[in-house]
């Protein structure tokens, strides 16, 4: 299970480091088809519910279902991760991350990541956490926000 969530997170890793340079290089083109060859057979064991995918609930086949439908219409077509931008990038490796967490039921530490813009800069940056991580940030912000209440440093008579 872990091998195979390895396995996915070093190939789109390996895919989003190689340098433009050898966008030609086979290994590049073969990755995007390799994510196709397995979204088609997790599609095929999650619709025969089968195998790792035997114990989920309708609701998550069916989320998992549309969330690689559409990782994969992203996906069509190109042949390498020079085709997609960063946005797409980063819709198909959060995807199959969270395809992986649903099937190991290791939501929390699935990574996510997202494209943030740099301050003072036009310029945008990935930033990936586990989930439990981002989760915990936005509770701690909020805490901190109930905390101050509306007004942190008015005078009270």
């Amino acid at each position: 299970m872990r091998a195979l969530r390895f396995a996915s997170f070093l190939a789109l890793g390996l895919m989003l480091a190689i340098p433009a340079a050898f966008a030609s290089v086979d290994s590049r083109v073969l990755m995007l088809d390799d994510i196709r060859t397995q979204q088609t057979q997790i599609r095929d064991d999650v619709e025969a519910r089968s195998g790792r995918y035997k114990d989920l609930t309708a609701t998550e086949r069916n989320e998992l279902l549309s969330k690689q439908a559409r990782m994969l219409q992203t996906i069509e077509g190109k042949h390498s991760t020079a085709d997609l931008n960063d946005q797409q990038k980063t819709e198909v490796f959060n995807t199959l991350e969270w395809i992986e967490g649903v099937v190991n039921n290791e939501g929390d530490e699935r990574m996510v990541c997202e494209r943030r813009a740099v301050l003072g800069s036009t310029r945008k940056e990935r930033v990936c956490k586990t989930a439990s991580q981002w989760r915990e940030e936005r509770e701690a912000a909020r805490n901190m926000m109930d905390s101050r209440g509306a007004c942190g440093d008015c005078k009270v008579n």
